[in-house]
């Protein structure tokens, strides 16, 4: 399967409940409910390379999911709203990205500022150090709660 048509069968699954979907190198398509990036977050847990060649489409992508699928080795991505500090990251990296509609930035879940992931991720450049930035932000609000 072509890349355009992964990545047509991963906005295709973005129906109902599910948020994320990914198209991967092998075929399979994986899906999940999770909001944010506990989708990529898990996915990168369990196996590091699962996304290297993938095709994603995700709800929601701000910098911190950019970041992510820059180090996951995504290869095409489609976001229905994409924030402009998400644009900028995939502009500095090879990710073919389209997108439905582009906002300012990522608003949180208490619709009170911006999302904390994206926040933590606003001046990191590299990949890497966005994932363990990432990490560490996590293991603080889950701790936090």
């Amino acid at each position: 399967m072509m890349e355009n048509e992964r990545l047509e069968q991963a906005k295709a699954a973005l129906q109902g409940e599910i948020t994320f979907a990914a198209a991967l190198a092998n075929g399979k398509l994986v899906t999940s409910e999770k909001k944010g990036i506990a989708p990529m977050m898990a996915l990168l847990k369990e196996d590091m390379d699962i996304l290297k060649g993938a095709c994603v489409a995700d709800r929601v992508i701000g910098r911190a999911a950019a970041l992510l699928m820059e180090k996951a080795g995504v290869v095409e991505a489609f976001g229905e709203i994409v924030s402009s500090h998400a644009l900028k990251a995939f502009a500095k990296s090879s990710i073919t990205f389209t997108y439905g509609k582009e906002v300012e930035y990522i608003i949180n879940r208490t619709k009170t500022g911006m999302c904390p992931m994206e926040q933590t991720v606003l001046e990191i450049e590299d990949a890497e150090e966005a994932y363990e930035a990432l990490k560490r932000k996590l293991a603080e609000l889950s701790s936090a709660k």
